[in-house]
């Protein structure tokens, strides 16, 4: 008779392979697996980034939306970045919302030129001029001949909005790359802004840019002369 000699590890085996180590196993197993998925859940939810509420700031445009949910904080990065896009476009907008405004035209004693133009209602004046007035073809370099009209603009405004909120707006025709008529139209906007800050004695603090490039017209496109009036600058007044 024969004796079968079993490994000293075979008592090991088939206690580890037993039924009740198996059932602890699944338990574990289970406990890890709900602790991971609330923890990618909670990740999701709060991701480690500087766009928080705290740190952000007016210039940052950030929109923050309350109440996500996992599965809303697991949607594609294409869609999450359109989104925001969208959303803190609208409120640039919104801060400044004159889409809405019932501007008409209106005369001041103190604008004589022609060449400027000025609307207005119960929250903003806007102050407008076209680009041969202040820039040549495609630069971003005001004219020496524009002196006259800035100056009658800025003196405009210490008279009668001292200390108000003002925005340069630049716009374009829409000939070109979209990209660089918007680029164009900030620069533009941006040595306005220098020119009024430096030369027009306005607190630059109170004096802030926007570009729209080509995605505000006030004439058709199709006509060169419609063109021209797109590209031009204005300068409005919060009141």
């Amino acid at each position: 008779m024969s004796l079968a000699i079993r490994p000293p590890f075979a008592y090991a085996e088939t206690h580890l392979f037993s039924l009740p180590y198996y059932s602890m196993k699944k338990q574990i197993l289970s406990v890890f697996a709900a602790t991971a998925l609330l923890t990618a859940c909670s990740d999701l939810k709060n991701p480690e980034t500087k766009d928080q509420p705290q740190e952000a700031t007016a210039d940052t445009a950030v929109v923050y939306r309350k109440g996500e949910t996992a599965a809303d904080a697991a949607g594609t990065a294409g869609d999450k970045i359109e989104n925001a896009a969208d959303k803190a476009g609208a409120a640039v907008s919104n801060a400044w919302d004159m889409t809405k405004a019932k501007l008409a035209d209106v005369k001041l004693e103190e604008i004589d030129l022609p060449e400027v133009t000025v609307r207005s209602d119960d929250q903003y004046n806007v102050y407008g001029l076209e680009e041969k007035i202040l820039f040549d073809t495609d630069k971003a370099e005001i004219k020496p001949s524009a002196t006259r009209a800035l100056s009658e603009i800025s003196a405009s405004v210490a008279q009668r909005f001292r200390g108000k909120e003002v925005r340069v707006l630049g716009f374009a025709d829409s000939r070109g790359d979209k990209s660089y008529n918007r680029e164009l139209a900030a620069k533009r906007a941006a040595a306005v802004k220098n020119w009024l800050t430096s030369n027009g004695q306005m607190n630059a603090a109170n004096v802030s840019i926007e570009s729209f490039g080509e995605s505000a017209p006030v004439a058709s496109n199709a006509t060169a002369a419609g063109r021209q009036e797109n590209r031009r600058v204005e300068i409005a007044v919060r009141k």
